[in-house]
């Protein structure tokens, strides 16, 4: 009988080992679930330029999975944005770090896909812009390496070409002061920057992705003022105001264009 107990036995165990495991599998599911709820609803908020609601959502999301790739990437780039539109370095400083430290969790663990190197020419971008001389000179190479990185994993995201065109249009319209400094005292500005690939990347960008044309065409108006095209500067900041406003950033931005025309005169 020993043989008939231990095959039944057996079997008990089977069919109980199978239960947990079904058990954990539906117990996951909801769980899972949820994420994906949630971050569909992040998703849409996002794409209606409800960004600070995004925000909150992507940032639960991780209290729950703190590697997920969308939360992450998003979460680095909207404390970026939000960043940007305080008044003054001191109330940017903490977004940007913010920034940065979601930046540095995506590229730690997800490094080798595209947004994740979008995100961390973002953010570095950003604290370049409340940093002196020195660190400023030290982020733009970071900026261009991640910026690339970015463009050829993702060749078709508009917001990349953005970003690289306007590291162009930055570092090819320093000071000649400032040059010299950098050469003295650090390693120098980076290379290659010019406002040839400055305006074609800019352009890529809005030939990409028309929905955002008002920011980028904004951008391109600074990118002339930048290097001295008066004339292309004011046509780039005209089409912004052309444009219909769709949402509360578009309006903003709108606001800013046409500050900028009214300071070229």
């Amino acid at each position: 009988m020993k043989p008939f107990y231990s095959v039944v036995k057996a079997c008990t165990l089977f069919l109980f080992g199978v239960m947990m495991i079904s058990k954990g599998v539906l117990a996951q599911a909801p769980a899972n679930k949820s994420i994906e709820t949630q971050i569909t609803k992040a998703d849409s908020l996002f794409n209606e330029a409800e960004e600070e609601e995004a925000l909150e959502i992507y940032k639960a999301v991780l209290k729950r999975d703190s590697t997920h790739y969308k939360a992450l990437w998003r979460t680095a780039l909207l404390f970026a944005r939000e960043g940007y539109r305080q008044p003054n370095k001191k109330a940017m400083e903490p977004y940007y770090r913010e920034a940065m430290n979601y930046a540095e969790r995506v590229l730690e663990h997800h490094p080798e896909k595209g947004y994740t190197h979008f995100v961390y020419a973002v953010a570095s971008g950003r604290i370049s812009d409340i940093s002196g001389n020195e660190k400023r000179i030290e982020l733009s190479h970071v900026v261009k390496e991640h910026a690339e990185k970015a463009v050829e994993l993702l060749p078709e995201y508009a917001p990349a070409w953005h970003l690289l065109g306007l590291w162009h249009s930055k570092v090819a319209n320093t000071g000649g002061g400032k040059k010299l400094v950098a050469g003295l005292f650090s390693k120098g500005l980076p290379e290659g920057a010019s406002n040839q690939k400055a305006e074609e990347y800019i352009l890529k960008a809005i030939k990409l992705d028309p929905e955002q044309s008002i920011r980028y065409q904004l951008d391109l108006g600074r990118h002339y003022q930048r290097a001295g095209e008066t004339e292309k500067a004011r046509q780039a900041l005209q089409k912004v105001l052309d444009e219909e406003a769709k949402t509360k950033f578009d309006r903003e931005n709108q606001q800013q264009a046409r500050q900028i025309l009214d300071d070229l005169g």
